[in-house]
């Protein structure tokens, strides 16, 4: 059985689902459909596209697929000056984020889009400060047991009389300065990890499915842009990325098997205003 139905009452053969989707066919001005596990992925662009209505998809949400009004569009030079107010925030009011508005950033990240259509993308939201804390102090924790498992390959390979890579060199020194600042920070009362946020968002994705890094991005920097719609700000944290892989905070997350972290935010409502945007380096590109 096709997972989709043509009205043919009211499809007029317009030809815009055969020429998009290889489910469809025409034959002498009739269109049918043939989707199933092996030939559709799910996309919904044959409902999208049909200007008449016609199509139905049983294995999505009809009442979901929501008429565009063309006039949502944006001025594109208001559009980059929204674009160019995103910053990174680290401090933040003492205010909760309200369940509802992480809902609905959740919510938005299905609409971004992902490799092959596999829509693979879960999300784990934190907002108890203890967990949060726990997971602060085992970033930092992984950071010492790195340096030390990296600092006895450099010894061996000075044993062997070998010169130690520089790849293992620059890593152990972005290591050194890791530790040096996180032994400050916890004299200080810091946390350099999460920066005492309300909310942390960890994007995972399964490792063997369609771009699962690129998956995860483009998921969580759809959250960083509604998020300022809503008042919110936000920051990618890339340590807890990097220290995603230490085996107790592994077992913190308890994420499904064959998971990574792929990326991560903090955000709340922010301390501090920007009046100005910032200025960055031309992109360098080529013409070819």
């Amino acid at each position: 059985m096709s997972w989709v139905n043509i009205d043919e009452d009211t499809c007029t053969a317009c030809g815009l689902c055969v020429d998009r989707c290889a489910c469809f066919t025409e034959t002498d001005g009739r269109v049918t459909a043939e989707a199933n596990e092996e030939t559709c992925s799910l996309c919904g662009h044959c409902v999208a596209l049909c200007p008449t209505g016609s199509i139905a998809h049983l294995r999505m949400n009809m009442d979901n697929f929501i008429p565009l009004d063309r006039r949502a569009n944006f001025d594109p030079d208001d559009f980059v000056q929204f674009l160019r107010q995103r910053r990174s925030h680290r401090r933040w009011q003492d205010k909760p984020v309200p369940r509802k508005v992480l809902e609905r950033l959740v919510d938005v990240c299905r609409y971004a889009p992902t490799g092959s259509n596999v829509q693979t993308v879960e999300i784990i939201v934190v907002q108890n400060p203890d967990r949060i804390r726990k997971l602060s102090e085992l970033t930092v924790e992984s950071f010492f047991k790195a340096r030390e498992i990296n600092r006895q390959r450099a010894e061996q390979y000075r044993a062997r009389g070998l010169v130690v890579p520089e790849e293992l060199t620059f890593l152990l020194e972005r290591l050194d300065r890791l530790c040096e600042r996180s032994t400050a920070d916890r004299a200080a009362g810091l946390d350099r990890v999460f920066h005492r946020a309300p909310a942390v968002m960890i994007f995972h994705s399964p490792d063997l499915t369609s771009t699962p890094k690129d998956n995860c991005v483009i998921a969580a920097q759809t959250v960083v842009l509604t998020a300022m719609t809503l008042g919110l700000e936000t920051c990618y944290i890339g340590i807890f990325e990097a220290a995603a892989t230490y085996p107790p905070i592994v077992k913190e997350l308890d994420l499904p098997p064959g998971h990574r972290v792929q990326s991560v935010l903090i955000l709340g409502y922010p301390k501090v205003t920007y009046f100005r945007t910032v200025d960055r380096k031309p992109i360098q590109a080529r013409w070819l």
